[in-house]
């Protein structure tokens, strides 16, 4: 059998020691590799995969990969407008064959486009022309996935040219509006990203709603049982979300681009509620300089800690890369970035491969502040502490959907956990048997296996 790539679930637990710890890998410059940077990276087990908002041929946007180490960087597209879209501001996600994406503007009526591209570059296709009020328009977020439909927002277009929730199939067709925003009833001009856990879709908009500040929706998957959880009132809970939302199973995380406790500055928050829409807390009050301001982006979790960045604040103004614990203690400052050195201004969320968590910056860098791509690692002694020394197998693996977890003894009673690339719970479960059975549908799957504190990791294939 193969050997797997292992991954290794980490802590962050040094302190912002950013030299010992941040390594840049990437300036980007413009023509040759893009410029400016809004989304995330994805990682398939060899190459990261991304995108620029400008830049390339045409300074529209690109599609890029690059190793976790810096090398072998390639541009794999150009965009150019009308024929494939331009100027994309989310990330990719795949189904182990092809790449698939969004632009917000481009395709045959400037209005962006959804479309999908093999990892060697090859085999580009425009799966839909978005086309405002039949489908919606301009997508500022990214496609997420259930293994058999692509699920998206627009910020725009649709009845009310306030936006759209959609599905497509990946090969195009299929194609349904599940939701029309409609501003105060339930929102409108969604800036993120949805999330799926198995039953719901929950999303946020990033204005509308009772206060006109964003809210916070679940609606399933043939577009019923749509119910807003929460009217976001600017001072109480923020306002104007951004990015996405995540879940560990029993809350979900996200954060807002404004507002907090000290409306005159408006500096945005971090918070946790449950599925029902009870529960909500706030768990942070962005304040400028020593925690950030405006994240703009995502969270990303380990297990352990929430991790994001903001796209200002900091010493120098130009954002910062933070931690903090799902009950709201523990915030440290990992990075204020610097500007030419270190980045500026991130709009996207972290991704962790290995031992480092990767990220990007929308401007900084040493090509004309064109953004950076950088790492950010951890210390050998954290590592060493939370590595799992037993193995365990995953068989058959790529699967179509069924597949086994295979385990010592000694790992009876141990926890699975299976995260999606975005890091979002998908499943857990304990292992009671050396031998479990499970099925997933298709996409590509970290599955985490932890007792007794330690954690080991493997990537898991269902085509």
């Amino acid at each position: 059998m193969k050997k797997l790539l292992l991954f290794l679930v980490f802590y962050l637990s040094i302190g912002n020691n950013l030299f010992a710890q941040y390594t840049k890998l990437l300036d980007f410059d413009g023509t040759a590799k893009g410029k400016y940077p809004y989304g995330s990276l994805y990682y398939d087990g060899t190459f990261m995969y991304g995108m620029t908002s400008i830049g390339g041929t045409s300074d529209l946007g690109t599609v890029f990969k690059i190793k976790p180490d810096g090398t072998e960087f390639a541009k794999l597209l150009d965009f150019a407008g009308t024929t494939n879209g331009s100027n994309p501001y989310g990330n990719l996600i795949s189904d182990g064959t092809f790449l698939y994406g969004m632009t917000v503007n481009g395709g045959a009526n400037n209005l962006g486009t959804i479309f999908k591209i093999m990892p060697d570059g090859t085999g580009y296709a425009k799966l839909l022309d978005f086309a405002d009020s039949a489908n919606g328009s301009n997508p500022w977020g990214s496609l997420i996935s259930d293994g058999t439909f692509l699920y998206g927002m627009t910020f725009g277009g649709g009845s009310n040219s306030m936006g759209t929730v959609f599905k497509i199939k990946f090969d195009g067709t299929g194609y349904t509006k599940l939701l029309d925003f409609a501003g105060l009833s339930n929102g409108r001009n969604p800036r993120g990203s949805l999330l799926y856990d198995g039953t719901y879709l929950y999303g946020m908009t990033s204005v509308g709603g009772s206060d006109n500040f964003g809210t916070l929706f679940k609606i399933l998957p043939n577009g019923t049982g749509y119910v807003k959880l929460l009217n976001f009132d600017s001072i109480t809970n923020g306002r104007n979300p951004y990015g996405a939302l995540i879940s560990d199973g029993t809350y979900l995380y996200g954060m807002t681009s404004g507002s907090g406790t000290n409306s005159s500055t408006s500096f945005g928050t971090i918070f946790k509620i449950t599925p029902a829409g009870t529960g909500y807390t706030k768990l942070l009050d962005f304040d400028g300089a020593a925690k950030g301001r405006y994240p703009y982006g995502s969270l990303f979790s380990d297990g352990t800690f929430l991790y994001g960045m903001t796209f200002a604040g900091g010493v120098d103004n130009w954002g910062t890369l933070f931690k903090i614990a799902p009950n709201g203690t523990g915030f440290t400052k990992l990075i204020d970035f610097g500007g030419t050195t270190t980045g500026m201004n991130p709009w996207g969320s972290l991704i962790s491969v290995g031992t480092s968590l990767y990220g990007m910056t929308g401007g900084g860098g040493t090509n004309a502040f064109s953004g950076v791509l950088f790492k950010y690692g951890i210390s050998t002694l954290a590592m060493a502490k939370n590595q799992m020394k037993n193995d365990f197998k995953i068989y058959p693996n790529p699967t179509s959907g069924a597949f086994n977890i295979e385990i010592d003894e000694n790992l009876m009673g141990a926890k699975a956990i299976l995260y999606n690339l975005l890091g979002q719970k998908v499943k857990d479960f304990s292992l009671k048997s050396t031998t479990t059975n499970q099925t997933l549908n298709k996409g590509i799957y970290l599955l985490e296996i932890e007792k007794d504190g330690n954690k080991t990791a493997k990537k898991l294939i269902v085509n």
